[in-house]
């Protein structure tokens, strides 16, 4: 059974191990050695500082092994992303370990990052997608809408609504625990 947790402090290599899959999500790319890939200033810039307002995330276990994370951080005009919509609209990432992809855990993770940035009173989510990537259709089944291009890359955006009221104390708690 999956258990989704607030990511935190110790998550930090694991979260890097998740950004580094999440960048290499297509077999056929040749890819770097995650030592060499963390060096890059693409992932320095991405998990820089990680821990500041507006961080959030979650991690699947199972069997007390981790098996992937989704998080959202909040950019600023003059630093962002390839996913950035605006600096009130958080740009997510999510990845899972290959052995566990395709068994409803991307799903899970972004459903609870979905009800968590909703409690936290943002108006929506934005992420970055190759169109040919085979996770832009799971995307856009979860409500993510193209609302522009970037290189090779789709900006893909869902507007959150208020969170249902039967679970509204519900994330409340959740949004109340630390998840950096």
């Amino acid at each position: 059974m999956v258990h989704i947790r607030p990511l935190d402090a110790m998550d930090r290599d694991f979260l890097g191990e998740m950004l580094f899959e999440a960048f290499f999500w297509n077999p056929a790319w040749p890819r770097p050695t995650l030592a060499e890939f963390r060096e890059r200033p693409e992932f320095t810039k991405l998990l820089a500082d990680w821990g500041r307002p507006g961080d959030r995330g979650v991690v699947a276990e199972e069997q007390q092994s981790k098996i992937g994370a989704a998080w959202f951080r909040l950019w600023t005009p003059e630093l962002y992303s390839y996913g950035f919509v605006g600096a009130e609209t958080p740009e997510l990432g999510i990845a899972v370990v290959s052995p566990q992809r395709s068994k409803g855990v991307g799903r899970t993770l972004l459903r609870a990052l979905i009800e968590i940035a909703r409690a936290d009173g943002h108006p929506a989510l934005s992420l970055s997608v190759s169109p040919s990537n085979h996770a832009r259709p799971f995307y856009e089944s979860e409500g993510f809408r193209k609302v522009g291009e970037s290189g090779i890359s789709w900006t893909l955006l869902l507007q959150l609504g208020r969170a249902p009221r039967e679970t509204a104390a519900q994330q409340t708690t959740a949004a109340d625990e630390p998840l950096r």
